[in-house]
């Protein structure tokens, strides 16, 4: 992988798993999460407006960050119902597992093909993907009692594969807008999703999350479309499953933040799982 998309993708990653580490701390999530998307265009729209002036923006172009948004919102609807049934342990990183499907989505589409190191490192990343999330190493502590345990297993398989499937979008995408412009058209086109959901929680909620997070939700507001545009431009320039597993990186830095400042604990198969996810980066360098 060249160092130029492999740096801008590290740097996605930190950025990305950051502002997953903030939503962590939140009191309310839903809350939270939908405050930061409404944040997003109205922080940005200077910025959008003077790129709009620079590099232009045909309105034909506009169906694909309609297209990204669609996708998006299913991946949103996936979690959503994954995470009603089944444990976080197990739906997590399940709809984290993108790439178990991008190199043959990328060979289909792009007719992209990665050598032997490039199948090593995403092996690698999908194995310390699924295991960072487990409570130990044995198959028999994984939790499968939950009424509807197997449509929630589906859910977050799909929830994986249209996260593979947005990013290979938004390579296409990259083809025919620039990055920031399809970012932020994307971004406004999701506001008609959050909005609703955001105006059906508790207003005093919403209010009390706001006054207590404002400037946690700010700065996820940039963290998020700039961990984005960067991960865009390293689709522009890289091969869209070095990608997909070198920004699975974010989940090292979540991890990492999380026993430093929550103190929470490392267990085993957490430490695996952060180094095989290391080891798979570090494949993907060396990988063509």
């Amino acid at each position: 992988m060249q160092e130029l998309p492999f740096l801008l993708v590290i740097l996605s990653s930190i950025a990305h798993g950051y502002w997953n580490f903030l939503l962590k701390r939140a009191q309310n999530k839903d809350a939270f999460l939908g405050l930061s998307k409404m944040a997003e265009p109205v922080i940005y729209a200077i910025p959008f407006a003077i790129a709009v002036s620079v590099w232009g923006l045909d309105p034909a172009s506009l169906w694909y960050a309609g297209v990204g948004t669609l996708l998006s919102v299913v991946n949103y609807f996936c979690l959503a119902n994954s995470y009603k049934r089944l444990d976080l342990s197990i739906a997590y990183p399940v709809s984290r597992s993108s790439t178990l499907f991008l190199p043959f989505l990328a060979y289909l589409i792009f007719q992209e093909s990665i050598d032997a190191i490039g199948w090593c490192s995403v092996f690698f990343v999908t194995v310390g993907v699924l295991v960072v999330q487990l409570k130990d190493l044995r198959f028999s502590s994984i939790s499968w009692n939950r009424q509807g345990s197997n449509s929630g297993l589906l859910f977050a398989l799909f929830a994986a594969f249209t996260v593979a499937l947005y990013t290979l979008w938004g390579k296409e995408a990259v083809r025919h807008m620039h990055p920031f412009i399809y970012m932020y058209c994307y971004t406004l086109a999701s506001c008609a999703y959050f909005l609703p959901s955001l105006r059906r929680l508790d207003r005093l909620v919403v209010k009390e999350e706001w006054s207590r997070n404002k400037w946690s939700i700010l700065t996820v507001s940039v963290l998020n479309t700039l961990s984005f545009v960067l991960m865009l431009m390293a689709l522009n320039m890289g091969k869209v499953t070095y990608v997909g597993a070198l920004r699975q990186l974010s989940l090292v830095v979540g991890v990492g933040l999380g026993w430093l400042v929550l103190r929470e604990s490392l267990s085993l198969p957490r430490v695996l799982g952060v180094l095989l996810i290391i080891v798979g980066a570090c494949l993907t360098y060396l990988a063509t």
